[in-house]
């Protein structure tokens, strides 16, 4: 190779690294004379083996002890990348910092003792200055370079010997041939590489590169065996064999051919006699056949008036059964209307007895203000008589009465009565006047919305809708006994929030839809009470002050709302009691569930019955509502969820008499939740879908675009998908 080649006609091998394709920087020369950047070897070594492969020869390579610093350096690459970088210098005149000015100039010189390059001024100074002595051998003007006056060898020999790999700062003068030709200096001789075999760096490179000589001539001689020669002789060998069994298998084919063909003649011959043959059989057969076909048709004939007669006669009768069929659903379409009927007399029924309670209770308050007004206008008289009597004794004896009289007066005054609101509202339930139900309604996840409420909302355990499209969520915050009510619309702001001090330290709170812009609440441990969403106020009672048979330990775990009839049902942890209230918070009655289920985890009301979660008891029922004691009238097909230790915790409908529950873990972390879609009578799974862990509850929201379907999570993560009728 020559040594002053340019650097795009040196070979790759020599002057870049296989793995990086970069010049080589710090060259390391593995055994198998392949060579690497010190830093790519490094991290083929990864530090986590005893022996490599090298990356092209695949030979297996002991790693030193002291890993990557341990292998040879290989200096030939090392001064061959050298000359290219000022080769390249040189021809791209670049300005650059002198070493020794630190100016930046065109640099016309490199010294290999300072490992750097020169300016024209500094140059001089460097092989004139006596103090530079030992620098000036090791110069290199790149004006030599540019003539073509240097060779790879002899910029080797200008660069400093390499250092003792032990006294770094002592240049090396003997190598160990021990130490695998390791650079020492002289005090290693007495050191650690005493009594081992030590040369000087001619001496030992003369002898080496005669062994090698030696080597390649042993090589050559090699190459001379006929035993090499053996593949050629084996190629010319198949090549004419190939030759000769191809001559024969030409021969073979064309025998064969010759037979086949004979073959062919033979039958094409037989194939004009069996056409032939063919053709007398034919008519033949034709002959015979028309004379059975006017025999066939005759009897054909018959038969099919026959035949007639029966379809005729099937026919009439899939008809009258059809006929049958339609008067039957024509007499349920009208025993159903009979039943709208009822059920839109009990209606009207229910909003006169609602307009009766509500005028009752609305004329007790008047007459209450009417008598106001009257002790209004007494104590105006009295005060304005005595006042203008001026007399002292009247004024004293009297004066203090007519301001306590006063005084209550205008407390009785101040006094709001914010349950007037509640009179004014009337509900009325219209879903069963729906006539039909569609066949499916759908979970759409493309209209899929996410909604996060932060804090200081910690945890939510409620939700529900205000009735005009938008969402009510309660729970507990992260405040110290504080619990929370807030209105978000679907992108998730908020438009009414309260906050509520509870008797306990963790309340929790639920909450349910009763009418336009009320909802009821309750808080443990025994709290009930009416939300208003549209300015937030708030009336509570305490359930214990108004049922001596409420436990003293018992807390409220889940609430429904029945907006036919108005009434909030309570159910407590531990029991199968159900109480119910009006929508003025007076308590009416305990409704008591069967006796399968152990205690209600949530309730809600729909078509007029009761859907219990039973949770403990891992599955949901629909129950009766009327009466003292709750009947069980069907039970929610489980779902297959593959694991065991599933619950129902939260329930709902939408206006179509779809059910939705959502059944969690209990038994194993961390916990699973599936969201199932059941039919309108909860015997039939129609979607199933797995939601996060801590999803909480689920209810339906009645929007301008539609009903949504709503997920909220215990921490604060609102879901909403479309729900999708399809007829």
């Amino acid at each position: 190779m020559a040594a002053a080649s340019p650097l795009q006609d040196i070979d790759d091998k020599f002057c870049l690294c296989s793995i990086c394709l970069e010049q080589l920087k710090e060259p390391k020369l593995l055994p198998c004379l392949h060579r690497y950047c010190r830093d790519c070897l490094s991290s083929i070594i990864q530090g986590r083996c005893e022996v490599i492969k090298c990356p092209e020869c695949r030979e297996e390579i002991q790693i030193p002890t002291n890993g990557v610093d341990e292998f040879k350096t290989d200096f030939y690459s090392k001064n061959l990348v050298e000359y290219v970088r000022i080769q390249q210098s040189l021809k791209s005149d670049e300005i650059r910092e002198c070493y020794s000015c630190s100016k930046h100039l065109i640099i016309v010189a490199y010294c290999f003792k300072c490992n750097d390059f020169l300016c024209k001024d500094c140059h001089y100074f460097h092989v004139t200055n006596k103090t530079l002595k030992d620098h000036q051998k090791h110069t290199l003007s790149l004006e030599d370079i540019e003539a073509k006056k240097i060779t790879i060898e002899k910029l080797a020999s200008m660069r400093d010997d390499p250092r003792c790999h032990i006294h770094l700062e002592k240049i090396s003068e003997l190598c160990c041939e021990t130490c695998d030709n390791l650079p020492i200096c002289v005090a290693c001789m007495h050191g650690e590489h005493k009594g081992h075999s030590l040369h000087e760096v001619k001496a030992l490179a003369k002898l080496k590169r005669l062994g090698l000589t030696n080597k390649l001539k042993e090589l050559k001689e090699i190459q001379k065996d006929t035993k090499l020669m053996a593949p050629r002789q084996a190629k010319e060998k198949l090549i004419l064999n190939v030759s000769i069994e191809r001559v024969k298998a030409i021969k073979m084919h064309d025998e064969k051919d010759r037979k086949i063909m004979t073959k062919i003649e033979d039958i094409e011959e037989r194939r004009q006699q069996v056409k032939q043959e063919k053709q007398n059989t034919v008519k033949k057969i034709f002959d015979s056949l028309q004379r059975e076909m006017e025999n066939e048709i005759k009897k054909t004939k018959k038969k099919y008036l026959d035949i007639f007669k029966k379809k005729t006669i099937e026919v009439t009768d899939f008809f009258k059964a059809r006929e049958s069929s339609m008067e039957k659903e024509l007499a349920k379409l009208c025993e159903k209307r009979v039943h709208f009927d009822r059920d839109k007399q009990k209606l009207l029924e229910s909003v006169e007895k609602q307009l009766k309670e509500n005028l009752k209770i609305i004329e007790t308050m008047s007459e209450h203000y009417d008598n106001m007004k009257k002790r209004h206008k007494t104590l105006n008289v009295m005060a304005s008589s005595i006042l203008a009597s001026e007399n002292d004794w009247s004024a004293v004896q009297c004066i203090p009465d007519m301001c306590t009289a006063a005084t209550n007066l205008m407390k009785d005054l101040k006094k709001d009565f914010p349950e007037l609101t509640t009179l004014t509202d009337v509900t009325v339930n219209y879903k069963q006047y729906s006539f039909g139900k569609p066949s499916v309604t759908n979970i759409s996840d493309e209209a899929k919305k996410t909604i996060n409420v932060n804090d200081p909302y910690e945890c939510i355990y409620g939700m529900t809708s205000t009735g005009d499209g938008n969402i009510v969520i309660s729970g507990c915050t992260s405040h110290y006994g504080a619990s929370f009510i807030a209105v978000i619309d679907i992108n998730g702001t908020i438009l009414q929030e309260s906050k509520m001090n509870a008797g306990n330290d963790w309340p929790v709170r639920y909450c349910e839809f009763l009418s336009q812009h009320k909802v009821g609440s309750i808080c443990d441990p025994h709290e009930i009470g009416l939300y208003d969403v549209r300015d937030g106020s708030y009336i509570k009672r305490n359930i214990s002050d108004v049922i001596s048979s409420w436990p003293k330990d018992r807390y409220v775990r889940c609430l429904a709302t029945d907006p036919v009839s108005n009434h909030i049902l309570v159910g407590g942890d531990e029991s199968r009691d159900v109480y119910v209230f009006d929508d003025q918070l007076n308590y009416l009655h305990i409704l008591t569930l069967p006796e399968m289920i152990k205690w209600p985890r949530d309730i809600t009301v729909s078509d007029g019955h009761l859907l219990v979660c039973d949770h403990d008891g891992e599955k949901c029922y629909v129950t009766t509502l009327d009466g003292l004691e709750s009947e069980l009238v069907g039970e929610f097909m489980k779902p297959d969820l593959g694991k065991r230790g599933f619950g129902p915790i939260s329930v709902c409908s939408d206006k179509n008499g779809f059910m939705y529950v959502l059944w969690k873990t209990y038994t194993q972390y961390p916990y699973q939740c599936y969201l199932v879609q059941y039919n309108q009578d909860g015997s039939q799974v129609l979607t199933t879908k797995q939601l996060e862990g801590d999803a909480k509850v689920v209810t339906v929201v009645e929007t301008p675009q539609g009903e949504k379907l709503v997920v909220a999570t215990y921490e604060q993560t609102v879901y909403l998908y479309d729900l999708i009728v399809e007829d």
